[in-house]
């Protein structure tokens, strides 16, 4: 059942578009932590992320899942060892972490203010203004999905990046809620959809666990 929640929220809200995932900007960042926060080496700090072997295991090309831990320890999930760490804050209420793919997209995890306690309706709301402060729209929203432990609504986010050419990029979001605190997970990838990628999300999404 999780696993057909997932598809079809990747399905029912596509994520495209024509941004850049090696460059430095995202759709935009949700918390500010990237021009808030104190700069962090990513390759000497080991409070950005812990390994987590009990969420190792064995990839269906042969290699493995690599378990980790993020945000202070407040987030479990599995990654391809591939990925490389581009950007990351572990300011308390700030903190986040930005990975980029060798399979061209990024992925990123956000901590958000919002208490846990509150109501969906609220954190939705404080989200989406915040999107749409951020000079961003939300062309799919509210998509109900879940993980293995955490309830969440999906979304897909369009903004306008001013360069010489405007150029529109989308990413696909998603706020989960645990026990003690909030996420945004965050894809952008430059294709018109994630279909090349669903199996590879899917495995990902499906073991995350917001504490």
């Amino acid at each position: 059942m999780t696993r057909m929640l997932f598809a079809w929220a990747l399905a029912a809200t596509g994520c495209g578009g024509g941004a850049s995932t090696t460059g430095a900007s995202t759709v935009f960042d949700p918390s500010g932590s990237a021009v808030s926060a104190a700069p962090v080496d990513v390759t000497t700090n080991p409070d950005i992320e812990r390994p987590y072997p009990a969420l190792d295991g064995a990839m269906v090309d042969g290699g493995r899942w690599m378990g980790v831990s993020v945000l202070r320890d407040g987030v479990r999930f599995t990654r391809p060892p591939r990925w490389t760490i581009r950007d990351a804050g572990i300011e308390p209420g700030q903190s986040f972490v930005r990975y980029v793919s060798p399979n061209a997209y990024s992925f990123a995890i956000y901590e958000r203010s919002d208490s846990p306690g509150k109501s969906w309706r609220d954190i939705l709301a404080h989200y989406e203004a915040d999107v749409t402060a951020n000079g961003a729209t939300a062309v799919g929203q509210r998509v109900p999905m879940a993980t293995g432990t955490n309830q969440g609504r999906a979304y897909t986010i369009d903004r306008k990046i001013e360069s010489k050419e405007k150029v529109l990029s989308r990413s696909r979001e998603i706020l989960l809620r645990g026990d003690h605190r909030v996420v945004l997970v965050q894809i952008v990838t430059s294709e018109e959809n994630l279909s090349r990628l669903s199996g590879e999300l899917l495995e990902i999404l499906r073991r995350v666990e917001v504490l």
